[in-house]
């Protein structure tokens, strides 16, 4: 599973570095693009389960996050 989680807050106080290193303790997880100039967060995780173990990770660094849903493809009703 992929999720692009968006950072609510412009006052960022860590690196990219910082931010790798927190969720590569879940060994659930595979950071796939941090850009901090877009404000976004770009994971693969293995379980649904550990969708809020990274929501809790980068809160505990200070990070407010929510998920950036991108639509590449327009969906026919």
């Amino acid at each position: 599973m992929k999720a692009t989680f968006e950072i609510i807050e412009n006052n960022i106080n860590c690196t990219q570095e910082v931010i790798k290193q927190c969720l590569n303790r879940i060994m659930e997880v595979r950071v796939l693009e941090i850009n901090l100039n877009q404000n976004t967060i770009s994971v693969d995780y293995f379980r649904p389960s550990v969708y809020e173990r990274i929501k809790k990770e980068l809160y505990c660094l200070g990070l407010s996050v929510g998920e950036h849903i991108v639509f590449t493809e327009l969906q026919e009703h």
